[in-house]
Order: structure tokens, then sequence, then C-alpha cells
């Protein structure tokens, strides 16, 4: 029962009575009597208690420790789980004003690279008619803008063809003919090819044979595509406008060598064979290394035949699939790879003559331009700028003022650089955008030599030809500059020596916590004696997460122990650095797919392998967590502390209530004797009056 205020009160008036009474009537100490005897009792339970508050507290210090030093020992291997920061890496021009790195990450391959600059990437640039105000009007009403952006790239097909294959071809005066898939057909003699090539027959190359083509091919206005010789050993066939488009080059009946044509984009060869749907004969397909025989039956159409063909023994080891075309009259053999295919597929039966043509036909325009109509609500100068720039098309518009006399506004639009910035605009009424020196700079790529290699791009800030490398162009060059890219793998060496100490203070500090005997240099040394298992047990998953092999293991890197990194008999790690560099010079790639499976955007929580070094910290993320071992323990151990406390004031006041026990019996002994003292002093008073009176008579 909780006493109230006047209650406490009175029990302490009460108490202070009888201490100022206690022992006048005894003339004992009653009061250190009853302390004394309150103490034997409580003392030891007190002592008890204090002895667990003291270990809790303990617990609580030291597995806060060892939270700390979890927590260094992940920032340690976090520093190893970002490809990117893996080592250091520096770039040098020879002439930063002409090309200069502007970044260079840890990952840049290393080398010296000579680059000539023939060509800037720039952006279009046009102007306007001249206007006498911002505001002046261009038309009574709002008018549309017509605005295309972006160039033309037409469709590119490879026809594959030796100059062996060309001859055999045209062997005895044949013609070669070429279709567009509008049916548009240009043929070749064999007289022209040699007349094209400066050959004499059964020389024929393959140069004679695309002029004597692109010469067809311009002549003939409706056909669709031009004609060149390619790198690779053929003809190369490139639309004159873009779109989709197909085209076959028929080189003959099956016996003849027809190569196959082959899209740039990689769309595998299609063959045609025309026939007719009725046929009695037996008849016979094959490719380069396979046959397949369809026996002698009636077929009275096309989808029978194929029906045939696909039942036929051996199809599936054919290299091409069988079905009618969409012509109807005929099969299309697709072969299954995208690859360039030099031999065509063969179709043979008794008295028929199924003619091949090579096919390919995809969609081969790369870009075509984008075309935006835009209102210019507001018919001024001010307000064509304002509808342009709204409209977020790459082409952005500025109205400038010359400082002429009289008409001294024009609006001037500029591009994206390089060549697919390209851009034009019409409208009614005309702003003069197309007049004759109002494009003040076109559109162009910017054209480099790399090592001897041409490359182009469409900016000036180059980031894809040396891989982890940014440089920019800032002006064309005739002499190389030299561009070096080194390496630092200190950095990677660094932070490998830091998780190797940060894990040895960890393990030592886990040794302390439980040794037996104290340190006395060490304010925390065997806080944690009693806690032998759950520290064991933090120990072990630290240890096992380090020395198992990486979730990315790579070629000969599979854990730490193969960049340098053991284990020695007091159970720290060392670091062996020629380990480490031998590694690092051998199989540098394999070394950071190991750590950082080979990626710079490390997740706590993405469930993806993630390499040694993120294992390691998400397990000692999982330890240090609210509900980790670490922290459960700290808290356990906090809320016991806070238990014994509680129980140590519940023994402070039972104490109290004895100790006040003990003052009221005293009191009450002390009263009573005084009482008996008090007729023993007047009995003997009575006697001595007794006896006086009696002496007196």
């Amino acid at each position: 029962m909780t006493e109230t205020a006047a209650t406490s009160t009175a029990t302490t008036s009460a108490s202070a009575q009888i201490l100022t009474t206690l022992g006048a009537g005894s003339g004992l100490d009653v009061v250190s009597l009853a302390r004394n005897l309150t103490d034997v009792s409580k003392i030891p339970k007190e002592a008890a208690i204090q002895e667990k508050i003291t270990a809790s507290t303990a617990s609580v210090s030291g597995y806060a420790l060892i939270a700390q030093e979890i927590g260094l020992l992940k920032t340690a291997f976090e520093a190893l789980n970002d490809a990117d920061e893996m080592a250091l890496s520096s770039g040098y021009s020879s002439a930063a004003g002409s090309v200069g790195f502007t970044s260079v990450a840890g990952n840049a391959v290393a080398g010296s690279y000579d680059v000539t600059v023939s060509q800037l990437a720039q952006s279009q640039r046009m102007i306007s008619d001249q206007y006498s105000s911002a505001s002046s009007s261009l038309s009574a009403s709002n008018f549309d803008i017509s605005l295309s952006v972006g160039s033309t790239v037409f469709g590119t097909f490879n026809e594959v063809l030796s100059e062996a294959d060309l001859r055999t071809a045209v062997a005895g005066g044949a013609s070669i003919s070429v279709t567009d898939g509008s049916g548009n057909s240009i043929a070749v003699t064999q007289a022209e090819i040699n007349s094209a090539g400066g050959t004499s027959s059964g020389s024929e190359t393959l140069a004679g044979y695309a002029a004597a083509l692109q010469s067809k091919a311009t002549a003939s206005t409706a056909f669709e595509f031009n004609a060149a010789v390619n790198a690779s050993a053929g003809v190369t066939f490139t639309q004159k406008t873009a779109g989709t488009g197909s085209i076959a080059s028929a080189q003959g009946v099956v016996t003849a060598a027809a190569s196959a044509l082959t899209p740039v984009s990689g769309v595998a060869a299609k063959y045609n064979v025309t026939t007719t749907a009725a046929v009695t004969t037996t008849l016979v397909v094959g490719d380069s290394k396979n046959t397949l025989t369809v026996a002698s039956a009636s077929y009275t159409s096309i989808a029978e035949q194929v029906s045939a063909i696909q039942a036929g023994s051996g199809y599936e080891n054919l290299l091409f699939t069988v079905a009618a075309n969409s012509a109807g009259d005929g099969f299309e053999f697709s072969y299954k790879t995208a690859a360039a295919v030099t031999t065509a597929p063969t179709m043979t039966g008794s008295g028929d003559s199924h003619t091949v043509s090579s096919t390919v036909s995809g969609t081969t325009a790369i870009n075509s331009p984008t075309i935006t109509a835009i209102n210019v609500s507001t018919a001024t100068p001010a307000g064509v700028v304002s509808a342009i720039n709204a409209a977020n098309t790459g082409v952005t518009a500025v109205l400038l003022d010359t400082g002429t006399q009289g008409a001294n506004y024009r609006i001037m639009l500029t591009g994206d650089t390089g060549s697919q910035g390209v851009f034009s605009l019409s409208s009614n009424p005309d702003l003069g955008f197309g007049d004759s020196g109002n494009t003040i700079r076109a559109a162009q790529d910017a054209v480099l030599n790399v090592n001897g290699l041409t490359v182009t791009r469409a900016s000036n800030d180059i980031s894809d030809v040396i891989d982890g490398a940014t440089f920019t162009l800032s002006q064309t060059s005739t002499d190389a500059v030299r561009l070096n890219v080194s390496n630092d793998n200190s950095v990677l060496k660094t932070n490998l020596q830091s998780a190797v100490t940060a894990y040895n203070q960890f393990n030592q500090l886990l040794s302390d916590l439980t040794s037996s005997t104290l340190n006395e240099d060490l304010d925390y040394s065997g806080d944690l004696a009693r806690e032998g298992s759950a520290v064991r047990y933090i120990k072990q998953q630290v240890f096992g997460a380090l020395m198992d092999d990486s979730s990315t293991s790579s070629g000969s890197i599979s854990a730490l122990r193969d960049v340098g990194i053991s284990v020695d008999k007091s159970g720290n790690l060392t670091f062996a650095t020629a380990t480490f560099d031998a590694a690092i010079e051998n199989s540098y790639d394999d070394v950071v797919t190991m750590l950082s499976a080979g990626t710079s955007s490390q997740n706590l929580y993405d469930t993806n392998s993630k390499g040694l070094a993120q294992d390691v910290a998400t397990l000692l993320e999982g330890l240090n967590d609210s509900t980790g071992i670490v922290a459960t323990r700290k808290d356990n151990a906090e809320g016991y502390s806070e238990d014994f406390a509680a129980e140590l004031v519940v023994l402070e006041a039972r104490m109290e209530k004895v100790y006040q026990r003990y003052l009221t019996q005293f009191a009450a002994m002390d009263s009573m004797l005084e009482k008996i003292d008090g007729t023993k002093n007047y009995l003997t008073g009575q006697l001595e009056s007794l006896a006086n009176m009696y002496n007196s008579d």
C-alpha cells in the first residue's frame, strides 16, 4: 500500500519522537542497535543485487564496443565493394587544349592513345528574316510551323560473293539480275562486268560487277538501290530512300552458286524457290551439309509439298526451315542464324525446274526525321521563339537584337550536335530560315582517328572509345595528341590492408571482453566473460564470411586468400603484398569481380550475388541490426540492469520498514524499562521514608 503524504509526515514525526526518547529509560544506544540489526539482513542482499547490476552494465558496455567495432569493419569492407573505386586512374594529354580528359574512372583501361581530330562535332544554326521588334506582327492570326529534326539513314544489304562465285555465275555469257522489293530489276551481263572492270572473260572482279550494277542503278530511277563493293568480299546495296525494302539477286538455277543477302541489322538470310503446285516427282532438299529426300507422290498444292518436306527424315538437321512463300508460288527457305550464308539451299526434282533466288526483307531504315507541328499562338518573333522552345524538339530558339538600324531583330535556331541534329523548318508565313545565307552553320559529326582507327561521334565529349575515360575535343589537330591512361592500384591495396587491420582489432576486442584475466589497462577487460557462447557465435559468423569463397568467384580468384590475406596462429589476419601484386598484375578483372561482382551500384537488400566485400558488409549489418544478436544481447542486458536497479529500490524500502519496526519495538521496551525504573525509585523512596521515620523514633 502506498503511503500518503500525511502518513509519511506522521511516520517521520513519530520516528523523530522515538529517536529523541530512545535510551532515556534504559541508557542503551538502541538507534545504532536497530540499524545494525537491519544491516545484518540488508547488506548481503544489497551486495548480491549490486553484483548483478555491475555484470549487466558490463555486458551493455561490452556489446556496445562490439557493435562499434563491427561498424568499423563494415565500413572497411564497403570500401571494397565498388568496382569503379578499386583503383585510381589518371589521364594525361600532350595537348589538353585540343584533346583533354574530363574524367577517368578507376576501371579505365591503361594505355597510350594517339588521337588526331579532323573535324569537331557542331550543331546546325539558322537565322530568320529581320524584324523591327520582338512584337512585330507576322500574321493576322496564329499559324503552324513544321519542324523536321534528324537525317535519314538508309538501309543496307550486303551480298557475300567471291569473285570465283561471280565468274561461275556469269560463265558462258549469262547475266545476273537484281530485283528490288517493288519488282524493279536491273541486269548485268558478263561483257558489261568486264567492260566496267577492265577485265577479260573469266577474270571478272567484284569491282567490275559493282560498277556495272551501279551504272544500271543510276540509269533506272525506279530502282531502289545503289551498289558498291563492300569490304568483306561482295557488293553492298544501299537504299536510295529510307523505308522498308528487300532485294533479290537471281544467279541462275539451283546448280548455280547463288549467294545470300545479309542485312547489316543481322536478319537471317531467306531464299525463295518458285515451283508449280502440282508435282509428281521426288523432291530433294539440301544445304551444304545435309540432304532430305521426299518420295514421289502426287502433290496438288504448295502446302502439301511443304508438309511433306517438314515431315521428312532429317528435316530438323537442315540449316534452314521451309514454309510456303507469301506469293503462293513456291517455298521460302529461312536460315536459322543471322550469319552471312554463302551457300544457297538446293532443291531438285526429276523433270521439274526450281528457280532459287536469294532474298532478305525487313525494316532497313535506321533513322528517319521526326516532324513536329508547332502552333504559334502569338504571331510575333517572340511568340515563335516561345512556341519552338515549348515543343522540346531538341532545337532551341533565341531572339537576337543585332543592334543594326531599323529591322534589327532575328530569330536564331540551334540544334543538337552531330549529323542527326540536322533540322529544317517551314511555315506560312515564310520566316526566311530556308533562304540562302541564313544557314550560318551546318550540323556535323566529330571525326577523329584513334591509333589508326577512324571514329565518328555526334558529340565532342567522347566516352566510349577509351573504357572508363571521357575526353573532350576542343579543336582540330594535324599532329597526333598523345593520351595516356595510367592506373594506381594502391587504393585497393590500402583498403585491403585497412580491412585486415579492422578485423584484427575486432578479434582482439572479443578476446579481451571474454578474458577471465583482468587487464588493468583496459576498463572493459572481461566484461563479457560470462557471454562466451554468444561472443563465439559472433566471431564464427564474421570469420566464416571473410574466409568463404566469394559468391562471384572469377577465374583463378575465388577468395581473400587469393589476394594475399591469410590467418596466423593467433587467429589474426595477415596480408602478403607479393601475392596481392601478382593477382593484380595477372588477374585484375577477376579480383574486382570477386570483391564487387564487377558492379558499382551495391544494394544491401538486393538478392543477387554482390561479391565478397558486399556479402561481408551485409552480414555485419545483420549482426548490428535491431534484431541481430549484438543489439538483442545489449538490449537484454540493459533490461536486466533496470530490473536489478528496481529490485534494489524495493529492498531499500523493505529494509527501511524493518528498521522502523526495530525502533518501535525498542521504544516500547525503553518505555517499559522507564516505568519499571520509576516504580523502583518510588518504592525506594517509600522505604527510605519508613526508615527515616523509624530512625527518628
